[in-house]
């Protein structure tokens, strides 16, 4: 295909994540809705703004991150690294060498066979490694090469890795970059006057919720059809540096970014920022940016849903409520990532605001995350209510203390078949029925639910709440002196 600057470049969707990433850098550069729209005028105007803005000192970093040595090689004079640089990013321009090679990304025939200085994460010109159609390189047309450039507008540095994004619903990845872009391009512009790079990035799961939460932000306020999406993101967390190339896949799977998605709703908007306003730290890192370092444990932990469902449940729900209640501080606790490494976190205490506020939240988060039915929600609410019941009527701490320190099967099951003897002597019906307790805590046969503990969790909040609702804890702050807290899975 012979290069027309008015006609349409040839961008498209590839399906490759690292290449998608930079159609969108592209993409949204030319302020297109869709990579088809972008011309060759389009990219012209992107290898202006690139041949400035890869000798600043922002992206020179970036670059030897992405592609190695390339038109960065130190040995290179000045002159010469810019001249590689132009012809590099006028690939596109070119007519194809390598007529018998069909390109590894669009359907045009190849330039040259390229190695990991012009595709992140490939092995080196040195190292003999044969790809499927029996090539040591990989094919990839002008086209290819210039689009792999526009990861410069789409991909921020993060952690000192390229954050590439890959998402089911290439709507939301335009998104995404567009938010990026604007950051982006802003800090080359101060870097080309000031001579200096800008502080860098830190936590790509955070960076990614952020934007998620910018975006339905303005969905809400624009109505625009453009910002609706669907589908699931993953993250690739990579570095193609010659000193460790390294790659981390975080995945955000469709049951937890929906539960993110609708927690910007009006309904749970002010619990969801109580919640996630208690949990944001430093990354610990002096050089990072004030605003783009800082990380949440929400936003963070979100990426572990629906596997870890309990221990979220646990500890953005029942642990907060606690400590609101008792007045304490956040708690510090250690908890070991994977490389083995304490890491010192904050037991999240929600302040000012009455920890009732959660329990909707709680229950979206069960239907979008777990699917639990909401019949099994209100069965867990129905129980919560009339445990506080008792607890309140009586005025009894002891009992408190029981429903609050259950943890085992059969711990629960002894209480409640003993709170239900009591309220039968009084002529009120137990506590829960038959089929209730089935629906609840049981499979059926004696055999507890693999969720049992989850389910405890949740009517132990929703204890809570009810109590809390009763103003019970105003005269018996006595009931949480001997309650500790509880330790991180």
């Amino acid at each position: 295909m012979s290069y027309k600057r008015d006609a349409p470049a040839g961008l498209c969707w590839t399906g490759h994540p690292l290449m998608d990433m930079g159609v969108a850098g592209l993409t949204v550069f030319a302020k297109k809705r869709n990579p088809e729209d972008v011309t060759g005028a389009d990219l012209e105007g992107f290898v202006e703004w690139a041949e400035k803005a890869y000798f600043t000192k922002e992206m020179t970093g970036w670059i030897a991150v992405a592609f190695t040595s390339n038109f960065i090689n130190p040995s290179f004079e000045a002159t010469k690294k810019r001249e590689v640089a132009k012809s590099i990013l006028e690939s596109f321009k070119n007519s194809a060498t390598l007529e018998a090679l069909q390109c590894t990304y669009f359907q045009l025939p190849a330039q040259q066979l390229v190695a990991r200085d012009f595709v992140p994460m490939l092995m080196g010109r040195e190292t003999t490694n044969f790809f499927p159609d029996g090539q040591p390189q990989l094919p990839v047309s002008g086209l290819g090469i210039t689009a792999l450039q526009g990861l410069s507008l789409a991909s921020p540095l993060v952690g000192g890795r390229l954050m590439i994004v890959a998402a089911d619903d290439h709507k939301l990845l335009l998104n995404i970059v567009r938010g990026w872009q604007s950051e982006i391009r802003k800090r080359v512009q101060l870097s080309e006057t000031s001579g200096e790079k800008a502080p860098g990035w830190s936590g790509p799961r955070t960076r990614l919720i952020e934007q998620i939460i910018n975006i339905e932000e303005l969905r809400d306020r624009n109505q625009d059809p453009d910002l609706e999406y669907t589908g699931s993101v993953t993250i690739y967390h990579a570095s193609n540096s010659g000193q460790g190339p390294e790659l981390t896949v975080y995945t955000l799977e469709l049951p937890a970014l929906s539960f993110v998605r609708k927690a910007q709703g009006i309904k749970y908007r002010e619990a969801w920022n109580r919640l996630v306003s208690s949990v944001w730290r430093e990354a610990g890192n002096k050089d990072k940016d004030p605003v783009f370092a800082r990380l949440n444990d929400v936003y963070e932990d979100v990426f572990d849903l629906p596997q870890d469902s309990a221990r979220f449940v646990r500890r953005f729900f029942l642990r907060p409520v606690v400590a609101q209640l008792k007045g304490a501080k956040p708690v510090e606790t250690k908890k070991k990532t994977k490389k083995s490494k304490d890491k010192t976190t904050a037991t999240p205490a929600i302040s000012a605001s009455p920890p009732v506020a959660l329990w909707g939240l709680l229950e979206l988060f069960l239907k979008e995350v777990l699917g639990m039915e909401q019949s099994r929600i209100q069965a867990i609410r129905t129980l919560g209510d009339r445990l506080a019941s008792a607890v309140s009527d009586d005025n009894d701490r002891r009992l408190f203390q029981r429903i609050y320190t259950a943890r085992k099967p059969f711990e629960v099951r002894q209480l409640l078949i003993q709170m239900g003897m009591r309220r039968l002597k009084k002529g009120i019906e137990p506590a829960v029925r038959f089929d209730e307790f089935l629906g609840i805590f049981e499979e059926g046969d004696e055999l507890a639910r693999a969720d049992f503990g989850l389910a405890w969790d949740l009517t132990r909040i929703r204890v809570i709440e009810a109590l809390f609702d009763a103003k019970w804890f105003d005269s018996n702050k006595e009931a949480l002196e001997d309650i500790k807290e509880e330790e991180e899975d």
